[in-house]
């Protein structure tokens, strides 16, 4: 079990690489990871609210461990970490350009959508169903051409975010390897 004051992590592996790479393996094999165990990892604590730090507790089998290999791979999780930490707020700000840009196309609809709006305000008397259709159509029209600016600017990027928060964790992880016990 871990210290306290540590969220644990067990991962079970065949290989020290599996941490990083896709397993080949039997795909009907009952010990088959079908992600790597960063993903494992990254999707654990995606999951929890807890942002104490990690111990991360892998099982490999005897053969596959030797003296250095946890310094190892708290070496290449910290690397790997950062490299991903980086591509993240790459792909955070792409996101955010992408927001942007679809203004493009965005601010014309909702500028038509809210000159359809201020058109109804002339059609018929206040009660005419014309006047309804097209008062309703012109702000669904401004709400659909601002939606999906508005999202990608400010709300898409936030799962970036989230997972770098993560990462930061995983990267000043506790790396604990031990030998698979028969089970």
């Amino acid at each position: 079990m871990g210290r306290p004051g540590r969220q644990v992590i067990e991962l079970r592996l065949q290989r020290p690489h599996d941490m990083f790479e896709m397993p080949q393996t039997d795909l009907f094999s009952e010990y088959r990871n079908f992600l790597t165990g960063v993903e494992l990892c990254v999707s654990e604590l995606r999951a929890r609210r807890d942002r104490r730090p990690v111990r991360l507790e892998i099982e490999l089998p005897p053969a596959e461990i030797d003296d250095e290999l946890p310094a190892r791979m708290a070496r290449t999780l910290t690397r790997y970490c950062d490299h991903r930490t980086r591509y993240n707020a790459r792909e955070q700000w792409a996101t955010r350009l992408n927001g942007f840009s679809s203004l493009r196309i965005g601010l014309p609809i909702a500028a038509g959508g809210l000159a359809l709006t201020a058109a109804a305000l002339h059609i018929g008397d206040e009660e005419s169903t014309a006047r309804l259709v097209t008062d309703h159509l012109g702000w669904v029209l401004a709400w659909i051409g601002l939606w999906f600016p508005l999202d990608a600017m400010l709300f898409y990027p936030l799962a970036y975010g989230r997972e770098n928060r993560v990462l930061a964790l995983l990267a000043e992880a506790e790396v604990v390897v031990r030998p698979t016990l028969a089970r």
